[in-house]
């Protein structure tokens, strides 16, 4: 009645930004993402506890949202939840998509309950939209009510070198984000018809490894997704000075020839895809930038799994 499950947060390339239904976190629009190796997320769960519990990086939390996930995978004994993340925590870096991956993993097996990598994923959607896409991991496709791999994690060697641009929790979570987007951006049904675009596109640059056509994509889309949120009203500013700093810091390598695009999920942080021969001359020139935390370099990782 016990196990541990290890998932990684990912990062969309082309973004999961609007809800078609709020209840169920089902998308407006299908988004492709990458599952990344620094950002993981180690779950514990026990069964047969007296009561439910959720401990976040040694924290209580309000296990309700987890209470409903299990409910739905069919798991109605108590459980006593301790979760870890290797990376900062509801700060705009996805540790909630590794989050409930790795819980749904861990909770099913825990209880014994054989479940398919697209079961797994639709059950972790509950807990968290993007949570869909760290269950299969690797280079993933959302469509609907389940994801699924397109590409493993070696399908392409790139480094994703993430400048923390803000320390803490972001003041107005993805969930309130996009909700208030949808309801009062003028630009969102124009958002939402672009990204459909963006999908094919970017999944036969993703096949060429054309890194270039890829990550000018990736970049554009980011750009968009924070346009649209920035229409609402009140406004969405999800950047902080160093976000700024860091968009112009590539824009510079980029004209000295170094090949290095950027996106940004609903926070502060810039992540640059590069080649990997030019990852430490990306992480030192965003570790350069004032406001910048520290710089992760990540590559792409897998999917979620049952820890011996």
């Amino acid at each position: 009645m016990k196990a541990t499950a290890q998932a990684y947060a990912n990062i969309a390339l082309v973004k999961y930004w609007g809800k078609r239904d709020d209840a169920r976190h089902l998308p407006q629009a299908s988004s492709l993402s990458v599952a990344l190796d620094r950002l993981l997320t180690t779950t514990t769960v026990t069964l047969g506890a007296a009561e439910d519990s959720f401990e976040l990086d040694g924290k209580p939390e309000d296990p309700a949202r987890a209470r409903a996930m299990l409910e739905a995978a069919g798991i109605h004994a108590k459980a006593r939840i301790v979760s870890r993340n290797d990376f900062p925590t509801a700060a705009g870096l996805a540790s909630s998509a590794s989050g409930f991956a790795a819980l749904a993993v861990a909770a099913c097996a825990a209880a014994g309950k054989k479940r398919s990598v697209e079961e797994l994923s639709a059950l972790a959607r509950l807990g968290s939209g993007s949570a869909a896409r760290s269950v299969p991991g690797g280079w993933a496709v959302w469509e609907g009510e389940s994801a699924r791999q397109v590409f493993g994690p070696a399908h392409w060697d790139l480094r994703f070198c993430i400048a923390v641009c803000a320390s803490g929790p972001k003041d107005v979570g993805s969930r309130d984000g996009m909700r208030a987007t949808r309801e009062t951006s003028p630009y969102h049904a124009a958002w939402i018809e672009q990204c459909r675009r963006d999908l094919p596109q970017a999944l036969a640059l993703l096949h060429q490894r054309d890194l270039e056509g890829l990550g000018a994509l990736a970049e554009r889309n980011a750009l968009r997704m924070h346009a649209d949120a920035l229409a609402a009203d009140p406004p969405l500013l999800y950047w902080q000075p160093a976000t700024v700093a860091c968009l112009h810091a590539l824009r510079e390598l980029r004209a000295g020839g170094v090949a290095a695009w950027a996106t940004i999920d609903a926070g502060p942080h810039v992540v640059a895809i590069c080649a990997p021969g030019n990852s430490a001359r990306v992480e030192a020139r965003l570790g350069a930038v004032a406001g910048v935390k520290q710089v992760l370099v990540c590559a792409a990782a897998g999917g979620a799994r049952v820890m011996p």
